[in-house]
């Protein structure tokens, strides 16, 4: 949920799927957590999927690699077979036999030894590539199933999203213009000088303070347009720093951080009232002087705000120092 909206009405969020409420500030509110919630589950669908892409990519090699193989092998083989039904195989008594000498019977000996040896080991590795070849090809279907699973998923979690946001968009038109204004829409109200530690933090925090006045969008990554995860992974990717891409991975990376030890560039995350990390769907970077900038809902654009956000803070991560 955006973590700044619900601050202005003071009021609490109703879970996923919840019936909206009345008033028209309410029901703003409660669509744009919702709504954020969903694009989460939009982004982690899709990061399922492209995973599973990667494995079906790297299956595809490893089949046409042991395929490859496989053909070389049976060749080896085929050329081994043919020359011994053209009597190339002999046995110890048939070499003895049109041996001139001890040491032409030791060579051909030798000679027969070799060729065998060479035929056992051609087949013995032609098995081991038909082997390889049988388990590319199962990783290769399995990873098939599995992507179109996650694609099936993925057309699901984006209907349902485009479903919430037209209804969030409905609300904000129901909005008047004192509410709109409250609310914070289509405007930058801080436009104050915020410095955080030398190094990739403050690089961080300077980069995401610059997108004062993007437009949110839903899955937006920049450099025009944001939503919450999106623009402090945009920052952080300028300073040099890979975090994950949706916010409740990202609780997961740095180290902890109590409220009243924060830092400029430290993400500050919120949940949805029950203080379970695994609700967390909103992320914002915090700038000082009990501010944060973030990149908030649909209608309103990044904006330096206070640290309060909707009363559902759980938590900090110091992703540097």
């Amino acid at each position: 949920m955006a973590a700044t909206v619900l601050a202005v009405a003071g009021t609490t969020p109703g879970p996923a799927g919840a019936q909206p409420a009345a008033d028209p500030v309410e029901q703003y509110e409660q669509l744009s957590g919702q709504a954020e919630k969903l694009n989460d589950d939009v982004l982690k669908a899709q990061e399922n999927l492209d995973a599973k892409k990667g494995e079906l990519d790297r299956a595809g090699a490893d089949l046409k690699a042991a395929q490859d193989a496989q053909e070389q092998l049976r060749g080896r083989v085929d050329v081994l077979t043919e020359a011994t039904f053209q009597g190339a195989r002999f046995n110890g008594v048939s070499a003895l036999l049109v041996s001139d000498s001890q040491q032409d019977f030791l060579n051909r000996m030798s000679a027969i030894n070799l060729l065998a040896s060479d035929n056992a080991e051609a087949l013995d590795n032609l098995a081991a590539a038909v082997g390889k070849a049988d388990e590319a090809r199962q990783r290769a279907q399995q990873a098939t199933d599995e992507a179109a699973k996650h694609a099936d998923e993925l057309k699901q979690r984006k209907s349902e999203l485009d479903g919430r946001v037209n209804e969030l968009r409905k609300a904000m038109n129901n909005l008047s213009a004192s509410q709109k204004s409250s609310l914070g829409l289509g405007q930058v109200k801080d436009t104050g000088t915020y410095l955080g530690p030398p190094g990739a933090a403050n690089t961080a925090l300077q980069t995401a303070l610059s997108k004062r006045g993007s437009q949110y969008q839903w899955g937006g990554n920049g450099p025009n347009a944001f939503d919450c995860s999106g623009l402090t992974k945009f920052a952080y990717a300028a300073a040099g720093v890979t975090i994950p891409r949706v916010a409740v991975d990202r609780y997961r990376v740095g180290r902890p951080v109590a409220q009243n030890e924060l830092q400029p560039g430290d993400l500050v995350f919120y949940d949805d009232g029950t203080g379970n990390p695994a609700a967390i769907h909103h992320v914002a970077m915090y700038v000082g002087e009990g501010k944060m900038v973030d990149a908030p809902t649909e209608g309103q654009l990044v904006d330096v705000r206070p640290i309060r956000g909707d009363g559902h803070y759980i938590g900090a991560r110091r992703i540097v120092g």
